[in-house]
């Protein structure tokens, strides 16, 4: 066993900060070592996780039609990728997402809607409605992705009853502008520090796959822990036709794995969740991604594309002797 890994292994395991050359040590693991990475990844997770696994659903309540052009995302008005277009659906409708989300045993339901931010105050107050359903009505914790938020805006969220935001930094501060024009990487910063200020748990994560390089990947990882987000949901890319990115290569499985085992290393008290583009990156691997280091993933489908089936996840879990 390489007794580097180990030793480095050891601070996460007693909660002590990482360095960023001993990150990017291990981000260049390419050798039979990497299994020595994802044993220790799994050896941290259980410290702070033991067996229990978390598992959130998300309702797509807007979708399409939105002026940013970030470059992996179909719902960009800039390109044309054929996805159904809609505007925000009824309260009721989330409610029963929700619902359907309790049913399975997800801990959470996440109401994502397009666009750089909720855009009229009659939109605003059907999510409110919406959020209070959820929280009357279930024992899901209502979350949401409103892209760029206001203090006011936050402040009526959390009143209604949401518990966290989610708002994802996507790359490095040095790589963002290759990903998005329309808006800056302060711009989400700003969002994150905002909903915190107002007492909400922060979902905040990345998207791999896109061109970025490993400083980008260690350099994310970092600002994350900065920001001492409460939940860290790795995205790997799904190209969608139609997208700048529609001819990215994805990630390999070993590749999408060990990125998931240094953001364990870095973050090592965090739920790390494994969310959008698992099935196309992990392929054959996807139960590897707890002895990776993570302790969360998304079920059922995505934004605009689909997921594995519950039942399956289910058995994955349990053949796997974890637990929601």
């Amino acid at each position: 066993m390489n007794d580097k890994i180990k030793t480095i292994a050891n601070q996460s395991l007693r909660n002590e900060p990482i360095s960023r050359e001993d990150a990017h040590y291990l981000m260049q693991i390419n050798s039979d070592e990497i299994y020595d990475v994802f044993y220790w990844a799994n050896q941290i997770r259980l410290r702070y996780f033991g067996h229990s696994i978390k598992a959130c659903s998300i309702v797509s309540a807007k979708q399409g039609r939105c002026t940013e052009d970030c470059s992996f995302c179909s719902q960009s008005a800039r390109y044309h990728t054929g996805i159904e277009e809609f505007p925000l659906i009824d309260s009721n409708n989330i409610l029963d997402a929700a619902t359907y989300a309790e049913q399975t045993d997800s801990d959470s339901i996440g109401i994502v809607t397009s666009g750089q931010g909720i855009s009229s105050s009659r939109d605003l107050r059907s999510i409110c409605t919406a959020i209070e359903k959820i929280a009357k009505n279930t024992h899901v914790h209502p979350h949401g992705s409103f892209g760029i938020l206001t203090r006011e805006t936050a402040e009526s969220l959390v009143k209604s009853g949401l518990k966290r935001l989610n708002h994802n930094l996507e790359t490095s501060e040095r790589f963002f502008p290759n990903v998005c024009s329309t808006h800056t990487f302060m711009d989400r910063i700003n969002t994150i520090r905002c909903a915190r200020e107002v007492g909400l748990e922060i979902c905040s994560g990345a998207i791999f796959g896109i061109g970025e390089g490993i400083d980008d990947r260690i350099d994310l990882a970092f600002t994350l822990k900065m920001l001492d987000v409460d939940v860290v949901p790795l995205n790997f890319l799904h190209p969608i036709s139609g997208t700048p990115l529609e001819n990215h290569i994805p990630l390999t499985p070993m590749e999408a794995l060990k990125i998931i085992s240094v953001f364990r290393f870095v973050l090592p008290n965090k739920e790390i969740k494994i969310a959008g583009g698992r099935e196309r990156n992990l392929r054959d691997l996807q139960s590897w991604m707890f002895y990776a280091g993570a302790n969360s993933t998304m079920i059922g489908n995505y934004l605009t594309t689909t997921g594995r089936k519950v039942e399956d996840d289910f058995q994955m879990i349990k053949d796997l002797g974890l637990k929601f």
